[in-house]
């Protein structure tokens, strides 16, 4: 069987897209072949060398295979073949569809690019019926169980099709509202992030699951069980642990294991959970850091607009969000420290009295959390409330209204205690994110984000992800006179956008729901974005964070956005704008009116965009392993960093779930490169860690994701944000014995600098894809040992090492930090006013 025969089956697919177009990929198909077989095409007669990890992920996910389950495609070039013959075909007119088939076929082949993994496993493969965008978002349309399990259904048929997809519960009321059916109240929006989670482990593809992303407003009033979802055990949990407790076979340390591994294993265990932050949070976060939790703040607010009441059912979609204040409306005025001050200079200075019972009456604050008072101004009035203050509010005609007046950092606290724990939920900056969304601005306004958070969509909106291979654009890499090569960059940057568009006229034709090809028509959205940065560099003789290194990521990613909206004015031109480009409204965002060119908007003014948006920089995961990297004397090294992430570790181990968890150990390709350009593998041999490399190779090299400052991770996340449309996922790698204030800094930090959302994972908070070899720390070995706190007032409490508490102050540590400040430096007690002590 080859994959020749495919071309005689009739399945799903070819009644769905039709006899012609089945032709018309033959034919592109045939011409490919023909040349490459005359050799007018390039050819590698061993493209992934020994590279076993690129070999395995090839056949377990790209590879094609027949009906009987038997691979049909044995080599890269077989697979790149049927990719750029299938997208290809989609154009207009024959000599087009050649034409461009031997530049994707080319682009392809030199690594110069690669799109997404739904692609390579679905482009072209007539035997099965698959969408080739990668994940979806879809909506909870309405309060009511019947949009809650259209919803489900949704992600069923998503998944079937081989797409990951996002859920915004934010519009389901909270838990114990009204409800008005044979419950006497809501188990609320938290309850049936389970019924998502298990929809996506039952929904199989071709031995993976699909994936989902649950996302909350964290002014919803269920905020703090969506924060304990993954922590807290449920009945399930609870009932496995009183039938081990029952047995009497297992101690308490025992059982409290399997409690552990119950909750990591079960409980939502197929979703990755996000909390949408507004700038009105983390304002009030930051105001109580700043200023403790009792002062009295007041705000000039700079319009005298009032929004007493949000109902959801009045036009308030809360997944678009549960309205939120514009920061920029407002001006600080005074801080007090009492009531009585405050009163005094309010009367002083508008002649105004306000009760201190009804300034801390949540009922009498609007929906922003404000109590306001008018001073006769005509263009302003006054917004008062204590440091910290946020409202947690839903409202609807079935619950009327829900209020609850916290403090910020409560949440806050609980969100980075988890965070710290289980390495979730993730964060994801929503105003940010959706002030600099380009759809918003022609319609179609963003509700959640795929799966892994680099790419916010609107309800049955699609990422089509595809990431430009920087490791391929350096002439004489590890030479001193290496440099990088802007025109091809441009031009593959051009050749990336087409192959990503024409993805979508498939997708107009192969995603799943209606909704969802719909979509595809209107914002054409893609996620073009990077890897392999950090090979570059070290071609290069640059550190991934050296000054000059940051200016690079700057400057190209400011050539490679612009080109991208270049290419997408110009092929429509060539073909046909978006049908919902409204130059006059697009131009009002501020993504369009900040980062582009003089020269691009002209184009965009002139021509108008193909596709609404289109930079992204995603996790590029699988398809980051099995592109190439370099070429020395004929020879191909595989796999290069991903997104925009330092390279991980010289040398480590990787764990693919896909393959029964077996385990790989890799040297990274692009240093051994270096070495065998070098020759220096003998020298190499003994080491067994970095530290027996660094006399050998150099400096440069060992910039990796352990010994970056986190400090300079979210600057160069920040610097590249700036020319991503979309948003970025990235991780910051911090070590297990980090104290848990310094997360909170990196998040608070994050949100200062502007970035869309981070990611943070702590060596041992999960089990990893990514493992170092390295010794057993102190922190490992006293971290599940008990800890005594003995307060002032002579009150004692026992915690574990590694559980997280809030000290006076707000500062966030854990009885381990504690103990080893107070061994070390005899200041424990003074600074947390507790005896710390070891049992």
């Amino acid at each position: 069987m080859s994959v020749r025969d495919m071309f005689n089956f009739r399945g799903k697919l070819v009644k769905k897209i039709g006899d012609a177009k089945v032709e018309n990929f033959r034919n592109i198909y045939e011409y490919l072949q023909n040349k490459l077989e005359k050799g007018d095409l390039p050819y590698h007669e061993n493209y992934l060398g020994q590279n076993e990890l690129a070999q395995n992920i090839y056949k377990k996910k790209y590879f094609l295979k027949n009906m009987d389950g038997k691979l049909i495609e044995k080599k890269p070039e077989d697979v790149f073949v049927r990719i750029a013959a299938f997208v290809a075909s989609i154009e207009p007119n024959r000599q087009k569809q050649k034409e461009v088939a031997e530049i994707f076929y080319n682009g392809l082949f030199d690594g110069r690019w690669i799109p997404g993994g739904r692609v390579l496993a679905g482009a072209g493969d007539l035997y099965r019926l698959k969408t080739l965008a990668n994940c979806f978002v879809t909506e909870i349309a309405d309060d009511n169980i019947e949009s809650i399990y259209q919803a489900a259904s949704e992600c069923a048929r998503t998944y079937s099709y081989g797409g990951g997809i996002g859920v915004d519960i934010t519009p389901l009321r909270p838990a114990d509202s009204i409800v008005h059916n044979a419950a006497d109240s809501s188990s609320g929006a938290v309850s049936f992030m389970e019924l998502y989670s298990q929809t996506t482990g039952l929904i199989g593809q071709s031995g993976r699951r699909g994936a989902l992303m649950l996302t909350l407003d964290v002014k919803h009033p269920d905020i703090f069980r969506f924060l304990r979802i993954k922590k807290d055990p449920n009945w399930v949990t609870k009932q496995i642990v009183e039938q081990c407790r029952w047995t009497g076979k297992f101690n308490e340390e025992q059982i409290n294991e399997v409690k552990k591994q119950v909750i990591e294993n079960t409980q939502v265990r197929f979703a990755n959970i996000s909390v949408k932050v507004s700038d009105e949070f983390m304002n009030a976060v930051k105001e109580e850091k700043d200023n403790g939790r009792e002062k009295i703040l007041v705000y000039r607010k700079n319009n005298k607009k009032r929004l007493m009441t949000a109902y959801q059912d009045e036009g308030y979609y809360y997944s678009l969000n549960i309205p939120n204040k514009k920061i920029a409306d407002y001006e600080m005025l005074q801080a007090f420290d009492s009531y009585s001050q405050f009163a005094k200079w309010l009367m002083e200075s508008a002649g105004k009295t306000v009760s201190e019972v009804d300034l801390k009456n949540q009922f009498k604050r609007d929906v922003y959390g404000d109590y306001l008072i008018d001073t006769g101004d005509k263009k302003n009035e006054l917004a008062v409330h204590f440091s910290g203050d946020f409202l947690l509010y839903f409202a609807s005609n079935a619950t009327k209204e829900i209020r609850q007046l916290i403090k910020a950092r409560d949440v806050w606290d609980a969100f980075v205690e988890s965070n710290y724990s289980a390495a979730e939920p993730g964060i994801i900056f929503w105003s940010k994110m959706s002030e600099y969304s380009p759809s918003n601005y022609v319609g179609r306004p963003i509700i959640s984000t795929n799966p892994c958070a680099e790419v916010p969509l609107e309800a049955g909106g699609a990422c089509n992800l595809g990431s430009i291979n920087l490791s391929r654009f350096v002439k004489d890499g590890f030479t001193k006179n290496a440099e990088i090569m802007w025109d091809e960059l441009r031009d593959s940057t051009y050749d990336l956008v087409r192959f990503l568009d024409n993805v979508v006229s498939w997708n107009e034709i192969l995603n799943p729901l209606e909704k969802q090809r719909d979509a595809a028509n209107e914002t054409r959205r893609l996620g073009l974005g990077i890897m392999g940065i950090s090979d570059m560099m070290i071609q290069l003789g640059l550190a991934y964070d050296s000054n000059k290194g940051v200016e690079l990521m700057k400057e190209l990613m400011r050539f490679i956005n612009d080109n991208s909206y270049l290419a997408s004015a110009r092929l429509a031109q060539e073909k046909a704008p978006s049908g919902i480009f409204d130059y006059n409204a697009y131009a009002k965002g501020p993504f369009f009116r900040e980062t582009l060119s003089k020269e691009t908007k002209e184009m965009i003014k002139t021509h108008g965009l193909r596709n609404i948006a289109i930079t992204s920089i995603a996790p590029t995961g699988s398809i980051s392993n099995i592109i190439k990297s370099f070429e020395l004397y004929g020879k191909n090294y595989i796999g290069v960093s991903s997104g925009i992430e330092p390279i991980f570790a010289l040398f480590y181990k990787r764990r693919a779930e896909s393959f029964d968890n077996q385990f790989f150990k890799i040297f990274h390709s692009t240093i051994q490169a270096y070495i065998d350009l070098h020759e220096l593998g003998d020298k190499l041999t003994d080491a067994e860690s970095e530290e027996g490399l660094k006399e050998i190779l150099p400096d440069y090299f060992f910039r990796t994701a352990h010994h970056i400052e986190y400090k300079t991770r979210i600057k160069i996340q920040a610097v590249c944000q700036t020319y991503v449309d979309h948003s970025i996922s990235s991780t910051i790698n911090l070590p297990e014995e980090v104290e848990p204030e310094l997360i909170s800094d990196l998040y608070l930090r994050g949100w200062e600098e502007g970035l869309k959302g981070i990611t943070v994972y702590r060596d041992g908070s999960r089990f990893p894809i990514l493992t170092t070899e390295t010794k057993k720390s102190e922190f490992q070995k006293f971290k599940k040992k008990k800890f005594k706190l003995t307060l002032p007032n002579g009150e004692k409490m026992e915690f574990y090492g590694d559980e997280v508490l809030r000290l006076p102050g707000g500062v966030l540590s854990t009885p381990w930090h504690l103990y080893t400040k107070e061994q070390e430096n005899n200041v424990g007690s003074e600074n947390t006013k507790a005896k710390v002590e070891l049992l």
